[in-house]
């Protein structure tokens, strides 16, 4: 925020009402298993409309990507008792008859090829074999294989029945912003 003429050039109004659009959570900062509480207490609140399926799904959604922001996140913040933790974005928003989640952070450039490579992977499978690639990412990861992760984002495509939605935006020449969203219907036949 910069003054420019006596006023920021941001309105927290304009803000408010940006966010006011369908949105039920957003949340920016450090993650650590504190504020993942938090926001899933928060999550448990907002989406209590009755169907305890759709808010399990988003519950369990939000716990494996916000562990990835917190984990691998390019940008991280020291704790006063010295703990880096990683930061993001979360945001969850109610359109229509599905939920959208979505989470981002910058990553570091030369580690992000992999993570598109298996998403793209993930999206390009259907249930059964998805179920089949995550016990075989579970066998390589017990056997110390490179490459064998990643088995939370095969879960996130299998808790919420849809595709990864992955986007990439490149900010300079070590870092990008990786963001996933998935669509969680609101209205579940299966579990």
């Amino acid at each position: 925020m910069e003054k420019q003429g006596g006023k920021y050039d941001f309105s927290l109004y304009e803000y408010h009402n940006l966010l006011h659009q369908n949105i039920l959570v957003s949340y920016k900062g450090p993650i650590d298993e504190r504020i993942m509480s938090v926001i899933g207490e928060n999550i448990e609140i907002v989406t209590n409309d009755g169907n305890d399926k759709a808010r399990s799904k988003i519950f369990k959604i939000f716990m494996e990507l916000a562990q990835n922001v917190w984990l691998y996140s390019a940008e991280s913040c020291k704790t006063v008792s010295g703990k880096q933790l990683g930061m993001g974005t979360l945001v969850i928003g109610e359109f229509g008859d599905s939920y959208t989640f979505v989470t981002g952070n910058m990553v570091k450039n030369s580690d992000i090829e992999p993570v598109i490579e298996k998403c793209e992977i993930i999206n390009s499978l259907d249930r059964d074999s998805l179920r089949e690639y995550r016990r075989e990412q579970r066998r390589l990861a017990n056997q110390g294989k490179k490459n064998s992760g990643n088995i939370g984002l095969i879960q996130v495509a299998l808790t919420a029945e849809s595709p990864l939605d992955i986007e990439l935006t490149p900010v300079n020449d070590m870092e990008s912003f990786f963001s996933i969203a998935v669509k969680i219907k609101k209205t579940l036949v299966k579990s």
